[in-house]
Order: C-alpha cells, then structure tokens, then sequence
C-alpha cells in the first residue's frame, strides 16, 4: 500500500470516529420556565359568559391542562349588571346573570394569587348570512362552502372568524378569519377551504352528501388580532397577542354570531 493511501484510509477512518462519537455527546437540554397564567374568556350572543384559567407547562410536560378553580371571577357589563362566576364540574367559570348582548361592553378582572387580570370587549351587533353555496378548488377532490354576506358601512362590524361544523363535529376542523377594515362596506364572496388539525394531510375532509355548519362570529379588533396571531404563530415560540392586562396570556372576547347550513353535494 502507497504513502497515498494510507494517508487516505487514516483521515476516513477518523472521520468515521468523529461522526460516530458525536451521535454520542449530543445533548440537548431545555431550559425550565415558570408556568404563566392561561385566561380565556368568552361572552357569546345569547349564552352566559364563561372563563377558563390553566397554566402554562415545559415543553416535555404532557397537554393536559388541570383547571384552576380557586381564582375571583367578576363581569360587569356598561348596563350596571355585575356578577362573580362560580365553577361547574369542569372547572370552568360559569355566569347566570351576564349574557351576551349586541353592542354591549364587558369588563373581565380576575384576581389569583395576589394578582389582577383585566380586559374589556364590546360585542359588534351580529350580520346576516345572506347565502352559503359550494365551490370547486381545483386541487381538491371535493366541493367546499363559499359564504356570502354584506358588510356594514363604518367601522362597528370589520372583524369575522368562521368556525365549522362536518355533521354537527365542531371538533376537528381548522377556523379562519377575515377582515373587511380595507374594503369596508362591501358585499362579501368568501370561499372557506376547510382543512383538519389533527390530520392536515387528509385528501378528503369532506365526503358527497355531509352537512356542513358554518358559524360567523363578528368580534372586536382586539379580539381578532388575539385569534390573528394565534393562527400564524403556529409551531412558533412566540405568543399570540392579548388583550389582558395584568401579564396572563389567552383573550377576553364578546362576539355575536350567526350560523348556516349547507349539504354539499356534487
């Protein structure tokens, strides 16, 4: 064997060496962070407000969220109604009194472990669906819904969030949004691509004959920015953007709704 290539062998076999003990030394060590306060409040049309707190886990803990139960929860709303929430057996925060009413402003504070929370939302009056048809996207398989409304002049209704339903199933279905702030007053033609969360690759989300329940929600700004950020954070490690004093993450929103129905069939 030359000079040359022994030369050659000896610098494979010590590359070999370094790769080989590098798949040892790795080690990636996540830092530990400490848990921060998760509210999540809502006051729909027509349905007691309710609220949800959690917190926060490490990135190797497991997804389940254990309620927190032992927090004051009050709503007042701009009518001179006030109400302390009490919590069912979920432990979720449940109110009697405080519903959801068009165009009425709630005030959300929440008192935990020597801290207060606050945020307020008003709720814009609801808009008609004038028409759910079905739309062909040419790289599906399958038709999808396509809504159709009129938006109102002036800045009280600008922001929507669409939530859907397959056969009644709200469950697994990605939410999206629109906001009319830059064509304000227009009549609106919105297809609605629905995709799954727990199985985005899914060829097939909608099959010949289901029912499909569109929900639009008309929110306030600061409540869709909430959803807005939520939606394109993604995988990210950045938070979505809350509209809660204090220093808890999650939202407070009071959002009027109207809901249709449409089977699609092609």
């Amino acid at each position: 064997m030359t000079m040359k290539y022994l030369f050659a062998n000896i610098i494979a076999l010590l590359l070999i060496v370094s790769f080989v003990s590098c798949e040892d030394i790795i080690d990636v060590n996540l830092r530990s962070v400490t848990p921060e306060l998760v509210i999540e409040g809502v006051v729909k049309q027509g349905f007691p407000a309710e609220v949800r707190i959690t917190k926060t886990k490490d990135f190797n803990d497991d997804n389940t969220y254990t309620p927190i139960t032992d927090a004051i929860v009050t709503i007042a709303d701009d009518a001179g109604n006030r109400e302390q929430l009490t919590t069912d057996a979920s432990g979720k925060y449940l109110a009697t009194t405080i519903v959801g009413v068009e165009r009425r402003t709630y005030n959300l504070t929440v008192l935990h472990e020597g801290a207060e929370y606050t945020a307020t939302s008003t709720m814009p009056p609801a808009v008609a669906i004038d028409s759910l048809t079905q739309w062909h996207f040419l790289m599906h398989d399958y038709d999808e819904p396509m809504i159709h409304f009129a938006d109102p002049v002036g800045e009280e209704n600008q922001y929507y969030r669409f939530v859907f339903a397959i056969n009644g199933n709200w469950e697994n279905l990605e939410k999206s949004l629109l906001s009319t702030e830059f064509i304000d007053g227009n009549v609106i033609h919105n297809p609605l691509m629905l995709e799954l969360i727990n199985d985005p690759d899914d060829d097939d989300p909608i099959e010949n004959g289901d029912v499909i329940t569109v929900e639009m929600q008309c929110m306030d700004k600061a409540t869709y920015k909430y959803f807005e950020t939520l939606y394109m954070i993604d995988n990210s490690l950045a938070n979505p953007t809350s509209n809660i004093k204090g220093g808890a993450l999650g939202y407070f929103g009071a959002y009027s709704f109207r809901q249709e129905q449409i089977k699609i069939e092609w």
